[in-house]
């Protein structure tokens, strides 16, 4: 069996089997945190096989007493027992010829101590040369919306978003699906068997999937990983967040997941080197895999500004300095179809600071203004993406700005258009900038939107990169 099928039936089960499971489950508030009715609440349409060895019924599903009394194949079982309970579990799966186990249970090699070390080894034991791979221990497992499947102990809120994301946390895994940010998760835990590796082979041939982000503490099969991660990264923008960075951090995380995270500049370079998108904490994260499943790549570094206060054009400007973007000379044409909209003291150009046109001399409409300057910045051959710092206090003004990057983007697909809006509930239009199916974004910040813009800049250079190289 290769990769992508054993790790298929981690994520699209036709059968799971729930080994250790209560009918009262745990609840902390509004949230149940317990495998099978997460499981059942998913909406997961596969059969289910709750495993409980002294009753007949949980959840309102057939429990029986081990997993070879349930007399059709299985394809995935999810162990949440005692950890010294686990290795027995997992060799009575193996017998049944269950090829995929997650375990949810820690304290294994992660403990550091002689008992989790040695029940570590049972398990190796138990599926060494046989078909069976194991997520974990010490994970909150896989989960994939498009299938309706989650494996987890604690809800999960996943939409079929075009991202596959691989951790090593289960909060990761937890807090991306509810900001939206994943459609399918697998959460390593200790990584005993599968690793990034295996799973960034599924994710490269999904469909489903065209943006993968990973979150790394440590790797263990790291020549493995850089000649798979540069080989999907050719095909699909791989997106990293790489912690322990620091020698603390470093050791917290040999504690957390039992790997190791090696000196953080040698990671830097290889991930550069791999194609693969580094990024530094959780809000680049989010931004990162939100603009290349949204907006469209960039084709050249050039970066047109629009601006309702020079303040914020200025900033922007820094910012594009800062991520290897520049604010470009506009062209003649553009420049003289741009002067049309300005009093005659002032000049046309980039950032284009559309106020003076607005409050003197021509006082031109706010909505003919900024379309015609959307326009004219996107029809600029010099010009690979636009941002507009716009004033975002007054909903109808956000209704405007909708209608124009619908109309600008449909005219002009193949270039990014973003904006910040300073005084909006940003995270709230930026939800709505995608529902809407408008290929633009709203950002908190100049200096976040030029983040975003420069990653899409760096990824399609490596991808131009990537197709001239020979096979």
């Amino acid at each position: 069996m290769d990769v992508v099928a054993q790790v298929r039936n981690f994520l699209e089960p036709k059968s799971v089997a729930v080994i250790g499971t209560s009918r009262t489950p745990i609840r902390a508030g509004n949230l149940t945190y317990d495998v099978l009715p997460n499981l059942i609440s998913s909406g997961y349409r596969g059969k289910i096989y709750p495993i409980h060895p002294s009753v007949g019924e949980v959840h309102g599903l057939r429990a029986y007493a081990t997993v070879a009394a349930v007399p059709e194949s299985i394809d995935l079982a999810v162990i949440n027992l005692p950890r010294d309970l686990i290795p027995g579990a997992v060799e009575e799966c193996v017998k049944k010829g269950i090829n995929a186990i997650i375990i949810v249970a820690q304290a294994f090699a992660d403990a550091g101590d002689d008992e989790g070390n040695r029940l570590q080894r049972q398990i190796d034991d138990a599926i060494r040369g046989k078909k069976t791979r194991i997520v974990g221990p010490n994970t909150l497992g896989t989960a994939n919306a498009y299938a309706k499947f989650s494996s987890a102990f604690a809800e999960t809120h996943m939409e079929k978003i075009p991202v596959g994301f691989i951790c090593q946390t289960g909060a990761f895994f937890l807090g991306l699906a509810g900001l939206k940010l994943m459609g399918k998760a697998i959460d390593l835990g200790n990584g005993s068997d599968i690793h990034f590796s295996d799973g960034l082979e599924y994710f490269e041939q999904d469909a489903d999937i065209r943006v993968i982000g990973l979150h790394i503490e440590g790797i263990k099969d790291a020549a493995r990983f850089l000649k798979v991660v540069h080989r999907v990264s050719c095909k699909k923008p791989v997106v990293a967040l790489k912690t322990g960075r620091t020698e603390r951090a470093a050791q917290a995380a040999q504690s957390h997941t039992g790997s190791l995270s090696g000196e953080d500049e040698v990671w830097d370079a290889a991930l550069r080197q791999a194609g693969v998108i580094r990024v530094e904490e959780i809000e680049e994260l989010g931004d990162t895999l939100r603009a290349f499943y949204i907006l469209p790549p960039m084709k050249g570094r050039g970066v047109g500004i629009i601006s309702a206060s020079g303040g914020f054009g200025v900033m922007s400007v820094d910012a594009c300095e800062r991520f290897g973007l520049e604010a470009v000379k506009f062209s003649p044409a553009t420049t003289v179809r741009l002067q049309a909209l300005y009093p005659s003291w002032q000049k046309a150009a980039n950032p284009v600071d559309i106020a003076p046109s607005l409050m003197m001399g021509k006082k031109t409409p706010f909505f003919e203004a900024l379309m015609t300057t959307a326009e004219a910045l996107l029809d600029d051959p010099r010009i690979d993406a636009v941002l507009g710092t716009l004033d975002g206090s007054d909903l109808s003004l956000i209704d405007l700005y909708s209608k124009v990057a619908e109309k600008v983007t449909t005219a002009h697909p193949d270039k990014p258009l973003v904006f910040y809006l300073y005084g909006s509930p940003v995270a709230a239009e930026a939800k709505g900038a995608l529902e809407a199916g408008i290929r633009s974004m709203v950002f908190s910040s100049p200096y976040r939107a030029v983040r975003a813009l420069g990653h899409l800049a760096h990824y399609s250079e490596f991808r131009s990169a990537c197709d001239s190289s020979p096979t």
